[in-house]
């Protein structure tokens, strides 16, 4: 049996035990006291060192607790150091989530039914339809108030019969161990808690999402929060940095120029427009005519953009008897257009051609685009469309 010192004390970070038992190797081992915490009640385990080895995880089994290494140890004797920054991240997510949840009950009538600590943030359900931005604000507000007050939460060890004032009835009878929060929760809980509320330092929420009919709301607390708002600090710094403006201003600054590179872009799309109708028509004025009286345009290109290019492809619809293959190497792509009396279907036409390399695309009958893997199997596709003709009738 392993006894549970953290049961006791969650801020003991180093303990003296004895190795008692390998659970199947080495590596795999069991102590007769540990202050190690195991994965259990939605927590993470703790990590730290059990001698020489790295304490990788920690498994919950009843009677006793397994602590899985990165190397082996023999029997015997061993000093144990737990990371104190994992497990003061994790005391405060958890006491912050109690807090939370016993703020959310008592005010909002808001029902805790799930819990999740996660890596980056935690999480809280709540057997409610929806939640207000105004609601979410308050239940933040109320929890710093209470971190300001610095209320005491202590452990304490409780006949399962006789203990009362509990926010959830136990699931079992017996002796049961009691994070109470004075004043404010009671809660059945073997977790690691912090000593009073004002350890927990900001708790912030995330925002609120539906799941499954109730409302998911992500928290962050202590270190985590306070990483939350440095991040953030600096991203506002870089914004205003870049807009060369006071940070106060962002607010005003950012829609205008929102609005601006609308309409900014709305300039663009019309001079490209009006680029590619007049890049087309110097083409297609110099392009050969076939024997069957289609002009043809091989048109390749680097310095074109995408946008000019669709363009250009979309305007060979409204010509006269126009088949239009342009192409680029940066990437490897090709677009084919064909007027609406030139008999030819591009979206076939150019399917078909990119299936001899293994390339893939597609379009409407008038305008079609696709790519290839490598710039030198343009020259075969280009050679499939121009041979396919007017095979691919439109």
């Amino acid at each position: 049996m392993t006894e549970r010192l953290y049961y006791a004390d969650a801020t003991l970070l180093e303990f003296d035990a004895t190795v008692i038992a390998h659970d199947g190797d080495a590596q795999h081992v069991v102590l007769d006291r540990t202050a190690f915490y195991p994965t259990s009640g939605g927590q993470p385990h703790d990590t730290g060192t059990l001698g020489h080895a790295r304490v990788i995880d920690v498994i919950d089994e009843g009677e006793r607790i397994v602590h899985l290494l990165d190397g082996t140890i023999p029997l015997g004797p061993v000093r144990g150091h737990v990371d104190a920054a994992r497990r003061t991240d994790h005391m405060q997510q958890h006491t912050a989530q109690h807090l939370l949840s016993a703020l959310a009950a008592d005010r909002l009538r808001w029902a805790t039914t799930s819990v999740h600590f996660g890596t980056e943030h935690s999480t809280i359900e709540f057997d409610v339809d929806q939640a207000t931005d105004d609601q979410l604000d308050q239940l933040e507000q109320w929890t710093q108030d209470v971190v300001a007050l610095a209320v005491p939460v202590h452990v304490t060890f409780e006949d399962g019969a006789t203990a009362t004032g509990l926010r959830k009835p136990p699931p079992r009878e017996g002796e049961l161990r009691v994070v109470t929060i004075e004043g404010i929760d009671r809660s059945a809980c073997g977790g690691t808690h912090v000593a009073n509320t004002a350890a927990l330092g900001p708790v912030r929420l995330r925002g609120a999402e539906r799941i499954r009919g109730q409302v998911r709301v992500a928290f962050l607390a202590g270190g985590r929060a306070m990483a939350h708002l440095r991040a953030r600090d600096a991203q506002v710094h870089a914004l205003a940095r870049a807009l060369s403006c006071g940070e106060d201003e962002l607010a005003e600054l950012v829609p205008k120029r929102q609005q601006e590179l609308l309409v900014a872009r709305g300039r663009v799309e019309t001079l490209e427009r009006e680029l590619a109708q007049h890049r087309l028509a110097q083409l297609v004025a110099v392009a050969p005519v076939r024997a069957d009286g289609l002009r043809v345009v091989e048109f390749h290109t680097e310095a074109e953009s995408a946008a000019v290019m669709r363009a250009m492809t979309q305007a060979v619809a409204g010509m006269e008897r126009v088949l239009f293959v342009a192409s680029t190497s940066l990437p490897p792509s090709l677009h084919l257009g064909a007027s609406t009396d030139s008999g030819i279907d591009a979206g076939m036409v150019l399917k078909a051609a990119l299936a001899t390399v293994g390339g893939r695309g597609g379009g409407s009958a008038r305008a079609a685009q696709g790519v290839v893997t490598d710039a030198t199997q343009l020259p075969e596709v280009i050679r499939a469309v121009l041979t396919a003709g007017g095979d691919g009738a439109a």
